[in-house]
């Protein structure tokens, strides 16, 4: 007799924490009229759930905070 577990944890499966996420991208929403930041592939608004043109999506990139590099004089 074979014992096996049935109960809902059973089911769940834990992720890869080795595998990456996608890269988080800025695109314009044509039906929303707005830029989003998209994190899915492919690229969907996050907000509305569009589909969104991979060719007019950029690399996002986190703003600098001049406040916090101690290297920067003022």
């Amino acid at each position: 007799m074979v014992l096996v577990d049935r109960s809902p944890r059973a089911d769940v499966r834990m992720t890869n924490e080795t595998a990456e996420p996608s890269p988080m991208r800025m695109g314009d929403c044509p039906y929303c009229e707005r830029a989003v930041l998209v994190y899915e592939d492919p690229p969907r608004c996050p907000m509305c759930a569009c589909p969104l043109d991979d060719a007019t999506m950029q690399p996002f990139v986190f703003p600098v905070d001049r406040s916090v590099d101690p290297g920067v004089a003022e």
